[in-house]
């Protein structure tokens, strides 16, 4: 028999599907009242964009009103950490630094020019859910900030690529007096004064812990391209709907032979074992920062033996995957 992956059916024929990881799509779907919004997963884009399109259909400015939604328990750990850094400035590097850990599409990156310094926010993606994303991520950025400095901290400028909405006016409580529309990027500038507030919520040990960890996580996913990729997304796939991962429930997902997936992984030097624990751990470490107990961690980590998960805990960590 021909090996698998020859099939025409081959994924590594197609465009390779687009994440949005934390509950963003979790929160959209309790927003629309949908009872059997699964949890703990990642929403590929267009899923994503279609919880977007309905939440609209009943809010138009649900892009800037969906933050308030989200409980600690929703923050993506880049929200939670952010509140750790020393200042407003620590604290927009620390989102320039990890935001590729949150979105395949998003790039977040310093500017300073004539009008001041603040970010520039670029997301690959359709242009009615880049408005909602970029809404949102304004929001929540501010939101943090402000929840942080204790202060009504707002940019002195903000650019949005997107034409002005009708609901335009709400933009000034989260964006203040200065808001430009169609603009060639999407750019909050703050003054020297905002970016030098102390965050009152600031810790130095708890910075140095999660970023320690969200090195490792990105070192990681700029590692994990082709094959590495599709694997670890399959795998948190599997997770996230309660089935259990295995190299041959994964092969016949992405339709290859064992020898064959074996051999890929090989090549970026990586074995099943090692991709799966690295996935495991990742989401572990999430599901800490909400307050889960170790029971409904191992469950969620496809373990229903305390002890087999606890042992493998350890050799994640002893082995620094």
């Amino acid at each position: 028999m021909r090996e698998m992956d020859r099939i025409q059916r081959d994924p590594a024929n197609r465009a390779a599907p687009r994440f949005h990881r934390g509950r963003l799509g979790e929160v959209l779907q309790r927003f629309l009242n949908d009872q059997s919004a699964a949890t703990h997963q990642d929403y590929n884009l267009l899923h994503l964009e279609q919880l977007w399109r309905a939440a609209a259909a009943l809010e138009p400015a649900i892009g800037l009103k969906l933050f308030e939604r989200f409980t600690p328990q929703d923050w993506h750990v880049i929200a939670h950490a952010s509140l750790y850094c020393p200042d407003v400035a620590a604290s927009m590097a620390f989102w320039v630094r990890y935001a590729p850990l949150g979105s395949d599409t998003d790039r977040v990156q310093r500017v300073t020019d004539a009008r001041g310094s603040g970010v520039e926010i670029h997301i690959d993606t359709s242009a009615e859910l880049s408005r909602y994303l970029i809404e949102h991520y304004g929001v929540m950025s501010i939101t943090q900030l402000r929840r942080g400095t204790g202060l009504a901290v707002r940019p002195v400028l903000a650019c949005f690529s997107h034409s002005r909405p009708d609901y335009h006016a709400q933009y000034q409580h989260w964006f203040g007096d200065r808001i430009e529309f169609d603009c060639r990027a999407n750019r909050l500038y703050f003054d020297p004064q905002s970016l030098q507030l102390p965050l009152q919520t600031r810790h130095a040990g708890m910075l140095d812990l999660l970023s320690e960890e969200l090195d490792r996580r990105v070192a990681l996913h700029q590692r994990l391209s082709g094959w590495a990729a599709k694997v670890a997304r399959a795998c948190r796939q599997a997770l996230a709907a309660g089935h259990p991962v295995t190299l041959e429930s994964l092969c016949a997902h992405l339709h290859q032979t064992p020898r064959t997936l074996r051999r890929r992984l090989a090549e970026q030097g990586l074995s099943f074992r090692q991709l799966l624990d690295q996935t495991r751990a990742e989401l572990e470490m999430h599901l800490e920062l909400q307050g889960e107990s170790r029971t409904q961690i191992a469950l969620q980590l496809g373990y229903n033996d305390q002890a087999a998960y606890l042992h493998a805990r350890k050799r994640w960590h002893t082995t620094g995957t």
